[in-house]
């Protein structure tokens, strides 16, 4: 960590006055090391400071607080990144990569909250309410004895020590609301406490009526009802959704882009994305972010093309590798659904110079008008429907095969940017591309298998979306340190020569 990242950063976050802080490289390795070990919360770490040897030994008996412990957590969280680039650079000007193959993935994380504690924007207003009339009483009475001028009380409570009688006897009766028990169980005692509450219930509001709005925008099919629109009490912003074990509780959308030749990880992302359809763009940018170019190859599953994102892709310069909308799962749904007897759409071929398509009979199939259909978020798409006349239809012999429109003829629909979606279900059909495809599996999903197994990486430390990212960050920087160590330890071995065996005896 000394000669391969740039703390100058880190130091510029300090103003130079009050009291001196800690070294903030020896809080940086603590943090790594910790984060190496899979112990990713500030108590262990404030823990190890006291009992373990290899820490002390590691920060040079340093002695922090935990306040001071979680307040440089959330500091170092913005400079993950650019640590990380500095990583992945060194690696590629050492020649130990050319980060010229990516491999992308996500995977959900519990977010630091209880799932039986979630609610709907009416609870949240109620309790918000409540909160406001909680407060006025409080409010009055803190006037009423600002008011009272300080001869007053100390008079009262002077007169009250001579005559041996208590002092709360003759305190004004003003101030009994301070001392009152909360209107409802769920709502602190103290006003420091009541305040907490209201600023988490104000962002668990603004979070449920954005949601609220997008489910109003959302196909009628796909819409939910007010009371299944809900947010966790304990970390708002975390989206509600179920985790590989069919949990249904708040969760973290974790991205990973990989490098297949070195395992090194270029680039990362925690959003609150309940899918990966979406954020393929956004990772391939974030990567060119961290290597300087873009990323000439990248291997992802079926969830994260779409024909926009193919088209995007196409101007960066980069090639995708993907099964378009199958993967281990299809083979058994289909034959659990009833097969379609119908011609599909894969046997009709498009001709670009004629711009028409050409049925399995050769007759054509010509622009007929445009549609919108609307998704289940609620956008529309526009689709072009190519239909063939009803003269060849009735003739052809495929005709029950084809179509049961009863207009009698069969209409095909393409999308703007289907030309990319074709290339791509072209290219992996070549030996090429399933040989490349094949190494995503060992790349990505065993960073996700030493993440949730070795590190601990299944349930986030701290809330807020920032400290998501900062301990994704910190678990990713740790792993990419130790594998440049590797990759340097590799390149410097003799190459392996072999033992003569002794002679029996």
């Amino acid at each position: 960590m000394d000669t391969e990242l740039d703390l100058q950063p880190l130091r510029d976050t300090y103003h130079g006055r009050g009291s001196r802080p800690h070294r903030p490289e020896f809080l940086l390795k603590l943090l790594l090391f910790e984060h190496m070990r899979g112990r990713l919360q500030p108590m262990q770490w404030l823990q190890d400071l006291q009992e373990n040897l290899a820490v002390q030994w590691l920060t040079f008996g340093l002695q922090a607080s935990k306040t001071a412990l979680y307040e440089f957590r959330d500091r170092v969280g913005p400079l993950l990144p650019g640590w990380l680039a500095q990583i992945v650079q060194t690696a590629v000007r050492e020649g130990h990569t050319d980060a010229a193959v990516g491999s992308l993935d996500g995977t959900y994380v519990a977010a630091n909250s209880s799932r039986h504690r979630t609610m709907t924007l009416e609870t949240v207003d109620r309790r918000l309410e409540q909160l406001d009339q909680a407060r006025a009483p409080a409010e009055e009475t803190a006037a009423m004895i600002a008011a009272a001028t300080p001869t007053v009380l100390e008079t009262t409570v002077r007169e009250a020590c001579a005559a041996d009688e208590p002092v709360a006897d003759t305190v004004p009766t003003t101030v009994a609301p301070l001392a009152a028990a909360p209107p409802s169980a769920w709502m602190s005692r103290t006003a420091r406490g009541r305040k907490r509450q209201e600023r988490r219930l104000r962002l668990a509001r603004q979070v449920l009526q954005k949601r609220q709005a997008q489910n109003a925008r959302r196909r009628k099919d796909k819409r939910k009802t007010a009371r299944q629109i809900r947010a966790s009490l304990g970390d708002p912003q975390a989206v509600l959704g179920r985790d590989k074990l069919n949990v249904f509780r708040p969760l973290y959308n974790v991205q990973v882009m990989t490098d297949v030749k070195t395992d090194l990880v270029l680039a990362y992302d925690v959003n609150e994305n309940v899918s990966d359809s979406g954020q393929l763009v956004s990772m391939l940018d974030r990567t060119r972010e961290v290597t300087g170019r873009p990323l000439p190859v990248v291997l992802v599953d079926s969830g994260y093309p779409s024909g926009p994102d193919l088209a995007a892709c196409q101007r960066r310069g980069v090639t995708v590798l993907a099964p378009w909308q199958e993967n281990s799962f299809s083979e058994a749904r289909a034959q659990a659904r009833p097969k379609k007897q119908l011609l599909s759409k894969e046997q009709f071929v498009w001709e670009p110079a004629l711009q028409a398509y050409r049925c399995p009979q050769g007759k054509q199939l010509v622009y007929a008008k445009s549609i919108k259909k609307q998704k289940a978020n609620g956008d529309y798409h526009p689709l072009d429907v190519y239909q063939a006349p009803p003269a060849d239809c009735m003739a052809c012999p495929l005709r029950a095969r084809c179509t049961t429109s009863s207009k009698g003829t069969r209409m095909v629909q393409r999308q703007p940017d289907e030309e990319f979606v074709e290339q791509l279900k072209k290219r992996m059909q070549t030996p090429e591309a399933k040989s490349q495809y094949a190494q995503r599996g060992c790349t990505v999903e065993r960073r996700f298998a030493d993440l949730k197994s070795h590190r601990n990486f299944q349930r986030m430390s701290g809330q807020t979306p920032e400290r998501a990212q900062a301990q994704t960050g910190l678990t990713l920087l740790a792993h990419n340190l130790v594998t440049l160590a590797a990759l340097r330890a590799s390149q410097s071995l003799p190459p392996p020569t072999e033992i003569p065996l002794k002679a029996a005896g």
